[in-house]
């Protein structure tokens, strides 16, 4: 009898995820967000558990469902059948579960104030604006997002909170940033389908752009998911580092999401980055690990490497869907 290869993979991911939580358990260790196996699966493979869908609907642009997994925990997935966009747990609103969004809080010890002013380009299920918020009571946070039924979403089942200090606007993020005229002190770059970046928010005109909306004192920041797509990946990071040259580069467990930082001027620097990443945790009593999330960053040797002879992508050469 023949096995199909998706089967066997199926059975793999399956023997992990059963395993992994379970010894975890055993020695008496707090989860941190989701693991390698965790993240392959939700990016690479149909779910294999049956998860409860508490509501399912198509869009203009995604065919999005809202998962409750064995754990209580909820997922935003854009179909096919993969890709969570965002997992919240309800019985701990603020936990940041996946790596990706515990990642992006390397921020927090990145700036030397409260931000006056913050772009979200993809708001998903809304974990990191919420995130932020929390942080910054007074920051004036504006949130472009491609799809209109993503926000009703969010508020409803992933514990979004729309204030009036939130700006929520429908439609493409390059397009935004093409007409803003407002300065930014952090812009958050976070918009996927369920398996690539739109082309027009991955080119080196839309990272001159994003950097012409950013505050003298700016910092931007960006998610790259590893969507098994290593060419996509060193071209994407060798378009940013040709309009963003201090690009810091830190890795999520197993290279499962690439999360990129650079001010608009001056260096990242790790020593002083971990100082006042360990003040910050302690003053606001959170259990984020930033320390070792900051170890985690890629020399400029790695950096080179991994981009030599890698193509920056243009508006007129940005062929993501088949690098």
């Amino acid at each position: 009898m023949k096995i199909k290869p998706l089967i066997l993979a199926h059975l793999f991911i399956f023997c992990f995820s059963l395993g992994c939580p379970a010894e975890d358990k055993a020695a008496g260790k707090k989860p941190q967000g989701e693991s390698f196996w965790e993240s392959f699966y939700n990016f690479f493979l149909p779910h294999l558990e049956k998860r409860n869908v508490l509501f399912e609907k198509q869009t203009r642009y995604f065919l999005v469902t809202v998962e409750e997994d064995s754990r209580g925990w909820r997922h935003m997935v854009f179909k096919p059948n993969k890709g969570s966009q965002g997992i919240w747990n309800p019985n701990s609103p603020d936990e940041l579960i996946s790596n990706y969004c515990r990642f992006t809080s390397i921020f927090l010890p990145a700036i030397d104030r409260p931000p006056k002013r913050v772009l979200f380009i993809g708001l998903g299920a809304g974990i990191v604006p919420g995130f932020l918020r929390r942080q910054f009571p007074e920051t004036v946070i504006d949130i472009v997002e491609i799809d209109g039924e993503i926000p009703g979403i969010a508020e409803k089942y992933f514990g979004f909170k729309k204030d009036d200090r939130m700006n929520i606007s429908i439609g493409d993020g390059r397009g935004f940033v093409n007409r803003t005229k407002e300065k930014y002190d952090i812009v958050f770059i976070d918009a996927y389908s369920a398996t690539n970046i739109p082309f027009q928010l991955t080119t080196v005109e839309f990272y001159r752009k994003v950097r012409d909306t950013l505050a003298p004192s700016g910092m931007m920041t960006a998610n790259i998911a590893n969507l098994g797509k290593p060419k996509f990946i060193s071209s994407e990071i060798k378009t940013v580092l040709d309009v963003f040259p201090d690009l810091a580069v830190f890795i999520c467990a197993n290279r499962s999401n690439y999360i990129l930082f650079s001010p608009v001027s001056g260096k990242l620097g790790s020593s002083e980055l971990k100082a006042k990443a360990l003040k910050f945790e302690a003053g606001k009593n959170l259990d984020l690990k930033m320390c070792d999330m900051i170890d985690t960053r890629m020399t400029e040797d790695e950096l080179r490497k991994m981009t030599d002879g890698a193509e920056p992508l243009k508006d007129d050469f940005a062929p993501v869907e088949t690098m």
